[in-house]
């Protein structure tokens, strides 16, 4: 519709329609959730969306991988700070709202673990990550998104970067809440540090930096299990 009339992305008309797009996979996650799950269980699921109660350390995290990834492009040049770093504090609430955030529910907090239960780790994190991306191609005909000024493989690229970074989170702590504002921080701080999507060597590095960070702790977290399985004490 913008990519054809004078209508712009965040006008009154427009906006709905956007909102309720990024807000698809929420809304797909607990539809499906609602008819296969017992009331407690689905309970517990849309608990986990909203639950802040964390360990401080998660939310240390959690802050170090947002900005880390968004200060990659300027560590290596590519590109500079255009804003305050505390600007993306105040982004933060609208990109949980409008910009991607509550997707967390249906990616990582429900299509991530269903695959991970066929898949390894890597595998799931990979599929979430394509189909991710693909859920965002509308995009590269609105005016004014964002998306329809870069080019869709250093898009690409940098989603499943994210996506290894996410899975770690969700793999760590199993909280929604987390996810979702990593990725509304991940979405703020580009306001900060604009991303070098057209840059595919430097973007292919950051995913090279990425993949490892997710390969070596998921290594330890399937360690820890199972030092934890075998001590557990036997009924």
């Amino acid at each position: 519709m913008t990519q054809f009339t004078s209508i712009q992305l965040f006008s009154p008309v427009a906006l709905p329609l956007y909102s309720l797009g990024a807000a698809g996979p929420l809304i797909g996650a607990c539809v499906v959730n609602k008819r296969s799950l017992n009331n407690v269980d689905f309970r517990r699921y849309i608990k986990n969306i909203f639950n802040l109660k964390q360990p401080i350390f998660a939310y240390v995290s959690m802050i170090g991988l947002a900005w880390g990834v968004c200060f990659f492009p300027v560590l290596v040049g590519a590109t500079q700070q255009q804003a305050p770093i505390y600007t993306a504090l105040f982004q933060l609430p609208v990109m949980i709202f409008f910009g991607g955030g509550l997707e967390e529910a249906g990616w990582r907090g429900y299509l991530l673990p269903q695959l991970q239960r066929k898949f390894s780790s890597f595998i799931a994190t990979c599929l979430v990550a394509f189909i991710w991306t693909f859920w965002h191609l509308p995009l590269w005909l609105v005016k004014g998104s964002g998306q329809d000024t870069i080019r869709f493989g250093g898009y690409m690229v940098m989603v499943f970067s994210f996506a290894f970074l996410l899975s770690f989170l969700w793999n760590k702590y199993g909280s929604i809440a987390l996810c979702i504002l990593l990725h509304a921080g991940f979405n703020s701080f580009t306001n900060v540090y604009p991303p070098s999507y057209n840059n595919l060597v430097n973007s292919t590095i950051l995913l090279i930096i990425c993949c490892t960070f997710f390969m070596a702790t998921n290594y330890v977290l399937k360690k820890n299990a199972g030092e934890k399985t075998m001590t557990a004490p036997k009924g």
